[in-house]
């Protein structure tokens, strides 16, 4: 009940959390070619969002840059609606800007050592979908949740407040429970769109070196920035005039989400004969300051309401508060391949996550008891509802003299407890690439198919909790530019 009650104040929850903490390794087209896995190998950009050990291996100095072109596809299917509902996600999108400065030693024991300065994206958060169909309950449910037991002078401004105000709900008898034109076990056709945009970025300073025993370490920063926006438009519709005085409703939500970070990164190279290379890179939790802006406006027509077609509107809300991610541990295991006429390599990375060290601290910037009870309520949320997970990322590399192609895998666990430790999305990647005395040029290509659910609202009633199954396919074109010095 205090989580329902709770999203009146601010809206963090397990969902912001994971959102948050789901990080994809590569960035370059060539680290992406090969399925993202690069943690045993080196001398590419690609490497910093892996073990920044890997930067040992330039042999010169580097300027990079990478972008890609984004195409997805959205299956929405609400529960016992017999409904299907799809949209389409198109996007010319940045992945990272670059210098690695590589530069020789005179010391015996240290052989070479790199340092770099870029901006990488770990996450992209655009999507668009949609879903309708006629299901029993509605919206209306939740405002008389959030309302019975208050006065209309003390229910919420985002919600219940917003429904009193619009007609929605009302106290005919004065006794603080609330009633409305639409029975909760009714039939009702809704509908909602939800449009997602925004961005995870990462400037990351990182050093390698490379001694004499074949050993080498690096070490970084990271500053992360986080960009998220959502509109959600939901509306209610009696489209046969079965519901007598209920016309429609429409209920719309916008939040904007802002945040930096800091984080520290370590990695190990090691290589055994010239052949076999072993990585172990370690990521600290990161330290997020987060900041929301919120906005919800509602109308509701009915035969004898007195604000037919207008919006009661909101103030415009702002909570700041703080959120901890977790660490992540990589070990790699890579060899290399060493023909006459082909070159190469063939990697495995093995990345674990505890989803259930997500903290958020919501008293940070408040003194609200309200927070501090929202806050142990939705990080005991986070303990039981979400488990450690181990991603896997396969590929490998072919060089034929100036030529490159590209493959891999990624295997990525669901960060639920509900899934089980068996579930994996697949992530599948191609790519190639053409090496010039100065200039290269690498190409990949990437699919992902993952299926997720969605609740447009929450009641306290679970037979009537509306739940939209999204199946989503995804594909990107990444290419990266790059410039020897």
């Amino acid at each position: 009940m205090l989580l329902v009650f709770a999203t009146t104040i601010h809206a963090q929850t397990l969902t912001d959390a994971v959102r948050y903490s789901q990080l994809t390794p590569g960035s370059t087209a060539r680290a992406i070619g090969a399925g993202g896995s690069f943690g045993a190998m080196g001398g590419d950009f690609g490497v910093l969002s892996i073990n920044p050990a890997g930067l040992a291996d330039y042999k010169s100095s580097e300027l990079v840059f990478s972008f890609s072109v984004n195409s997805g596809e959205t299956n929405s299917f609400l529960r016992n609606a017999g409904s299907l509902t799809t949209q389409h996600n198109n996007e010319l999108n940045f992945e990272n800007l670059g210098f690695v400065f590589q530069s020789g030693t005179r010391n015996s024991d240290l052989k070479s050592s790199a340092f770099s300065i870029g901006l990488l994206q770990y996450a992209n958060y655009t999507e668009n979908f949609g879903f309708a169909g006629a299901t029993q309950g509605t919206i209306i449910e939740r405002f008389i949740e959030l309302a019975d037991g208050r006065s209309p002078d003390e229910l919420d401004d985002f919600e219940a407040g917003l429904a009193y105000e619009s007609g929605a709900i009302y106290d005919d008898k004065e006794d603080r429970l609330y009633e409305a034109d639409i029975d909760s076990f009714r039939t009702v056709f809704k509908k909602q769109d939800v449009t997602r945009s925004g961005k995870m970025n990462e400037l990351v300073f990182a050093w390698a070196g490379r001694f004499s025993n074949d050993l080498a370490i690096g070490i970084g920063i990271g500053v992360p920035f986080i960009s998220f926006e959502e509109d959600k438009t939901y509306q209610e519709i009696d489209i046969d005039n079965e519901i007598p005085i209920f016309n429609d409703l429409s209920y719309i939500e916008r939040l904007n989400t802002s945040g930096t970070g800091i984080n520290f990164k370590l990695g190990l190279n090691y290589m055994i004969e010239n052949t076999v290379r072993l990585g172990l890179a370690y990521q600290s939790p990161t330290f997020f300051r987060m900041s929301d802006s919120y906005f919800t406006a509602m109308n509701y027509d009915c035969e004898v309401c007195n604000l037919n077609g207008e919006f009661v509107e909101s103030p415009d809300g702002y909570f700041e508060y703080r959120l901890k991610t977790p660490m992540r541990l990589t070990g790699s295991i890579g060899t290399l391949i060493k023909g006459s006429k082909v070159k190469g390599f063939l990697n495995m990375d093995v990345h674990y996550l505890n989803y259930t060290a997500n903290t958020f601290n919501l008293t940070a910037y408040s003194n609200n008891p309200l927070e501090l009870d929202y806050e142990r309520e939705v990080n005991g949320e986070i303990d039981r509802q979400l488990q450690s997970a181990f991603n896997f990322n396969i590929g490998g590399e072919l060089a034929f003299d100036r030529f490159r192609v590209r493959s891999g895998i990624s295997f990525v666990g669901s960060p639920y407890y509900v899934d089980g430790s068996a579930e994996y999305d697949r992530i599948y990647s191609i790519g190639g690439g053409i090496r010039g005395d100065r200039v290269f040029l690498d190409l990949a290509y990437q699919y992902r198919n993952a299926t997720e659910g969605y609740i447009p609202y929450r009641i306290l009633v679970t037979d009537r909790q509306q739940l939209v199954n999204n199946e989503s396919t995804v594909s990107r074109f990444i290419v990266t530019l790059g410039y020897k010095i």
